[in-house]
């Protein structure tokens, strides 16, 4: 694709105590109307309802979980905050007279929603399903932090309050390239730690492209022991050249080697990485949806296989690199065994396959394509990634999996079962193709929601109050599942580089997933104390300017 392209115990003064009592008595639709009332729980996402009420209740380390057997993963959120704000740490000990947290099996509530009451009497957290209590742990997390900044306390003074919360989308996805430069799996298990607290639920993973091949395939070993190594490329040289002026450039050294003389970068995920990284996720309510981008984009593929490609070489085209030849039996052999083995380590029932930027001057110049358009009563090139797409879906569905690919696909005739994921921003009316022929909308369009690009305070904000609707009739809206933000790593060699380029535009991207209203004042707000939070962390994030 373009890739280029504080608990505070008491308060500081008796001013700011008595505007506290004033604005907890406010209902939850104040919040969002009063600016002076929009940092009194600093959660981000931002709920759906927050109704506060005059009072505290009083959380120390001898708490008493009820009910938590039914949620374990959202208790284990709720210790772990308890653990980092509270001298001593939580005391695992039964306390009948301990303050009390109730977990509480409610069916009404939507499978991600949940209820949280912080009531004199102790917290209260209701849901339907184990992922809405998780969620509202994280919530109460949050809260906690918000009031300890980090500093223990002997006790945690909790404004009562009446949260009610559900998603707006059901699909809140992070996507992070590691073709282009590698990051570890721990690395990718703490991304996923993050995406967790704010509340995301999917993580494509882009495991191929023309700069490497990062997952171990069984029945073709040269595509890890070949295609995940290259020689530095102009990506590289760019970044390294930045890295004279910021060390944070630099080319992580994990990742480099020397084989037969040549210093070469690279790396791959053993079967046993991805699993442990997809339970780790699961173990977060995120799903991990694999993508092997092709036909195009494949010369890692085809640098270790040559027989993929039309013309038994990689290269590169007027624009992109060869494809692989879908005329070629062969080369369609390999994409199902390939997609076999990656189907069978990913519990998700979905999977993307790319199909973007598909050079196709190889296919014309091919005697065995011309024959193949002939065979199938195909009319030109482009129906031969139309085919593509259409005999891979049907292989997969059969292996019980949806498919997703990038917009580009709608260029060509699609059946309707096929997810589009909308990129291509200036082609305006890809969704509104999409969405008449019946498709599935995941929206990621480049100009904003590329992570990877602009990063200033302008891209933020922009990024913050995009609003499809103002763009998209009604049609294109009822198809829209949910967004993404995505991360092509061309230009980040490094995890502070990532960092620096993906936070806080996560936090903002996580209220466009989950929020049903949106507040750009509220969000600035909201987001001081979670810079605090990064910053406790070491997490290496981009200073904003919050006065915009």
């Amino acid at each position: 694709m373009k890739r280029n392209k504080e608990i505070v115990i008491s308060f500081y003064s008796t001013a700011f105590f008595l505007l506290f009592l004033i604005l907890s008595s406010c209902k939850a639709h104040k919040e969002y109307q009063e600016p002076s009332a929009k940092n009194t729980h600093g959660i981000i996402p931002l709920p759906t309802s927050v109704d506060f009420q005059e009072g505290f209740f009083t959380l120390n380390r001898n708490v008493v979980f009820s009910g938590s057997d039914s949620f374990p993963s959202a208790t284990k959120i709720v210790t772990a905050a308890l653990n980092l704000a509270l001298t001593g740490g939580y005391s695992s000990k039964s306390n009948a007279a301990g303050p009390e947290i109730r977990f509480v099996s409610d069916t009404g509530i939507p499978d991600e929603g949940y209820k949280l009451v912080i009531s004199a009497k102790g917290i209260t957290i209701s849901a339907g399903k184990a992922a809405g209590a998780f969620y509202a742990s994280q919530s109460l997390r949050q809260m906690i932090w918000n009031l300890t900044l980090g500093q223990k306390q002997e006790s945690i003074k909790l404004p009562l309050v009446s949260i009610t919360d559900a998603p707006k989308y059901g699909w809140r996805g992070f996507h992070i390239d590691v073709a282009r430069h590698f990051f570890t799996k721990e690395y990718i298990m703490k991304t996923i730690d993050w995406l967790a607290l704010y509340k995301f639920n999917k993580l494509q993973i882009h495991l191929t492209d023309d700069q490497g091949w990062r997952i171990q395939i069984d029945q073709f070993p040269l595509l890890t022991e070949k295609g995940a190594w290259r020689t530095f490329n102009n990506y590289d040289s760019a970044c390294m050249k930045k890295s004279e002026s910021d060390s944070r450039y630099q080319i992580d050294s994990r990742f480099i080697k020397v084989v037969d003389g040549k210093t070469v970068y690279g790396g791959f995920y053993t079967k046993q990485d991805i699993n442990e990284i997809v339970k780790h996720a699961s173990d977060n309510f995120i799903e991990v949806i694999p993508e092997i981008d092709m036909p195009g984009h494949m010369s890692a593929a085809i640098s270790a296989y040559p027989f993929l490609s039309c013309t038994g070489t990689a290269g590169w085209g007027t624009e992109f690199s060869y494809p692989i030849c879908p005329c070629n039996e062969e080369s369609m052999k390999f994409c199902y065994k390939v997609w076999d083995e990656v189907a069978a380590l990913f519990p998700s029932s979905l999977v993307h396959i790319g199909c973007d930027e598909v050079e196709k001057g190889t296919w014309e110049a091919s005697s065995d394509c011309q024959k193949y358009m002939s065979a199938n009563n195909l009319s030109g090139v482009n129906a031969i990634q139309n085919n593509f797409v259409v005999l891979l879906q049907k292989y997969l569905e059969n292996k019980g999996k949806k498919v997703i690919a990038w917009d580009d696909v709608i260029d060509g005739n699609v059946d309707k079962d096929l997810v589009l994921m909308y990129w291509r921003d200036w082609v305006g009316d890809s969704p509104v193709r999409g969405a008449k022929n019946g498709n599935s909308l995941i929206f990621t369009p480049w100009t904003l929601f590329y992570l990877s690009g602009d990063n200033s305070d302008a891209a933020l904000k922009n990024q913050y109050e995009y609003d499809a609707s103002s763009i998209f009739n009604s049609q294109v809206m009822t198809k829209i599942t949910g967004f993404q933000g995505c991360v092509w790593t061309e230009d980040i060699p490094s995890e502070a580089v990532f960092e620096y380029m993906v936070y806080p535009r996560l936090q903002a991207l996580s209220e466009t997933e989950w929020s049903k209203g949106k507040d750009w004042s509220s969000f600035r707000m909201r987001l001081k104390t979670h810079l605090q939070y990064m910053t406790a962390m070491h997490i290496g994030y981009r200073e904003p300017n919050l006065n915009l």
